[in-house]
């Protein structure tokens, strides 16, 4: 059986430096803090969720969620991001949609799938030159409603148990969750960043309680994190892959230049602890 042995939420937008000073300087910091805890967990494979920021989907596509089945995953290229090939696993992606499918919930296998920022940023931070499969799952948040935050922690549910009963003895998985916290994009409050709302999504999962979350429908995201606030469904599903475990906070500015709650925090697997 494999493990899952560490998640991670982060954010996957950063813009240039030297545009949010002090504060933007720290989020660099903590992002490239949460690439090395990743690393040094020393993972066979990577589970990267993010949202699809309209490269791939289209609005009016039905399904919530998609996984990348390529061997070699080629970016978009957006925010001029490096084009550079990096490692998947077709297999490992096949095998979780199918698994998915066999207990009546739909997880899309996708094809030619170009990775765009919400992936690419995060697998940079990742690699470290070192070539580790990385498999994107997608969430599709443009959906009306939203995937919900339950979908997305009884999806992590199945990854867990997919990693558990279908993956090879000893593979050692982590799980990040991208995207978030909160921001409104190319509406009237954009550049709004609510920090109540951010702190709560942090401290709720560093503090093992996901289950206040799960209630929050799309619409009160929507009013309390905005429109790119959705994309704390991908947290969720991390968490629901390690269900019960603290974590602590990695890093977090409000950065009203880059319209994000910038956060990232860092899940240990309790099991692992109690050995």
């Amino acid at each position: 059986m494999g493990l899952i042995v560490g998640g991670f939420g982060t954010a996957h937008l950063v813009m240039k430096r030297g545009t949010a000073g002090e504060a933007g300087e720290r989020v660099f910091a903590g992002m490239k803090e949460i690439g090395r805890r990743i690393r040094a967990l020393a993972p066979d494979r990577v589970i990267i969720v993010s949202s699809d920021h309209f490269y791939n989907f289209r609005i009016g596509d039905d399904s919530a969620f998609s996984i990348a089945a390529e061997d070699v995953h080629i970016p978009f290229g957006d925010m001029h991001l490096p084009k550079d090939p990096f490692v998947g696993d077709a297999k490992f992606a096949g095998d979780f949609a199918a698994y998915c499918s066999d207990r009546a919930v739909p997880v899309c296998a996708m094809r030619d799938y170009l990775p765009d920022h919400g992936v690419v940023i995060p697998a940079l931070l990742i690699s470290g030159g070192s070539p580790i499969p990385i498999i994107p799952l997608i969430t599709n948040t443009a959906l009306e409603p939203a995937p919900s935050l339950q979908q997305g922690w009884e999806l992590g549910g199945l990854i867990r148990s997919f990693v558990a009963e279908e993956r090879p003895q000893d593979e050692r998985v982590v799980v990040v969750g991208t995207g978030g916290l909160s921001h409104w994009l190319a509406v009237a409050d954009m550049g709004k960043v609510n920090s109540d709302f951010d702190y709560r999504i942090m401290d709720e999962l560093t503090g093992a309680h996901p289950e206040n979350l799960l209630s929050m429908s799309p619409a009160e995201i929507l009013a309390e994190g905005g429109n790119g606030g959705l994309e704390v469904v991908n947290w969720l599903i991390m968490a629901g892959a390690l269900p019960g475990s603290p974590g602590e906070r990695v890093y977090y500015e409000a950065i009203p230049e880059w319209v994000t709650g910038m956060g990232g925090i860092e899940l240990f697997n309790k099991e692992i602890n109690a050995l």
